[in-house]
């Protein structure tokens, strides 16, 4: 549906849905750590690659913030899934996972790229597309509750 045929509730959804996307986009792919101290996030032993294909590597590793960044991962996509379901006619909770892989795989994709071409500390990581789908899932979850909620309101 183009923009102008939208209602101002739904413009301003897909307004914070942009915002949205935009801070994530900062957060997970410019190249800057933004810690004062990165010791938090990286531990001195985890070994330098450019991809982690066992899930949860590093929390089993026990390396330190491993808990940390899954619960950030997975509180980062919430709102994703949130909002793609008031932007969305009636998602399911499939499209909505997908959606939420979709993104999260460009993420990590673009993540990898540059590791590879400007040398940053970034690195592709399996545990952070399970752990941003996951919070997507919950985003949805709570699209669900929100709805159910309206509903009772309305009647």
């Amino acid at each position: 549906m183009p923009l102008k045929e939208r209602n101002p509730r739904e413009k301003i959804t897909l307004a914070v849905m942009g915002i949205y996307l935009f801070l994530v986009l900062c957060v997970t792919v410019v190249p800057t750590d933004f810690t004062l101290d990165p010791k938090w996030l990286y531990h001195e032993s985890v070994p330098v690659t450019y991809v982690h294909w066992m899930p949860f590597l590093d929390l089993i590793a026990g390396y330190s913030g491993a808990g940390k960044q899954i619960l950030l991962n997975i509180i980062m996509t919430i709102p994703f899934g949130f909002l793609y379901g008031l932007i969305g006619k009636k998602p399911s909770l499939f499209s909505t996972v997908r959606a939420t892989f979709l993104l999260s795989l460009s993420i990590e994709l673009f993540q990898l790229l540059t590791t590879i071409f400007l040398l940053n500390h970034r690195r592709c990581d399996v545990t952070d597309l399970i752990t941003n789908v996951t919070g997507g899932a919950l985003g949805y979850l709570l699209y669900r509750c929100y709805l159910n909620l309206r509903n009772r309101t309305k009647k």
